[in-house]
């Protein structure tokens, strides 16, 4: 009789033991989900600013300065916001580099006088214009790059994460906003080249024309039609390029 109220006991402490480890993995799993539904809710309210057609500097910072989650998924909340984090400061590089960008200023007649013939100041600027636009595009380009976007995510956690890391960083590289910023840093890229080219082609051609009534005149038809050449490429390409980032801003207007 003892031994079956002692087995008895034994039974009831094993079915609480079980009860409760039941229950420790339901509070676990709801408490997961609770995680993952306040992350994804985030990530949400994150694109949503991207999205807008004001961008909200500050909102973002600031959804980018707090975490809404624990454990392991604060660890992927931390990489994905650090990500975001660096890519605003890359983009915020670009944005500068084009605010002082000035290809217009250097091909006014203005510049030409004033730093004719040989175009050592203009040409060293349009020099540093294509190495800074050089890194900025290699340093945005990096950020899509698979390897570097896993390197924020720097704790070992469950395969489950990882999945979900790279889930809600999505496919970067072929996004469409990626593609057309990279496009538009190649056009770019060409028509600082192309800029440079003129004022190769005028300092090589130094003996062959003078200015007069603020007009660049040559001594030979062929010579005018190879400058008239490298200008038209110019101002075609910037009006493509252009038209491209009006029509970009319009269908984002229109999608909102």
């Amino acid at each position: 009789m003892k031994i079956k109220k002692w087995l008895k006991r034994i039974g009831i402490v094993f079915l609480v033991l079980v009860i409760l480890i039941i229950a420790l993995i339901a509070f676990m799993v709801v408490d997961i989900m609770k995680s993952e539904k306040k992350l994804n809710k985030e990530i949400e309210e994150i694109q949503n600013i991207l999205d807008a057609t004001e961008f909200n500097e500050a909102a973002y910072k600031e959804k980018l300065n707090q975490t809404v989650t624990t454990g392991d998924y604060y660890k992927v909340e931390r990489a994905y916001k650090n990500y975001l984090r660096d890519c605003l400061k890359i983009t915020k590089s670009i944005v500068g580099f084009y605010d002082k960008l000035e290809i217009e200023s250097l091909l006014t007649m203005d510049n030409i006088k004033a730093d004719g013939k040989e175009f050592f100041k203009t040409r060293t600027t349009l020099n540093s214009y294509g190495e800074e636009l050089d890194k900025l595009k290699t340093e945005f380009d990096s950020m899509a790059d698979e390897k570097k976007v896993m390197s924020y995510l720097k704790e070992d956690i469950d395969k489950y994460y990882i999945d979900y890391y790279k889930e809600i960083i999505g496919d970067i590289k072929h996004t469409e906003e990626t593609k057309k910023l990279l496009k538009y840093l190649d056009d770019s890229s060409i028509i600082i080249k192309s800029t440079r080219k003129v004022f190769d082609f005028l300092s090589e051609q130094k003996e062959h024309w003078v200015i007069e009534n603020d007009m660049v005149l040559f001594d030979s038809q062929e010579l005018l039609n190879q400058y008239q050449t490298i200008v038209t490429e110019i101002i075609d390409l910037a009006n493509k390029v252009a038209d491209n980032s009006e029509k970009d801003t319009n269908e984002k207007e229109d999608n909102v």
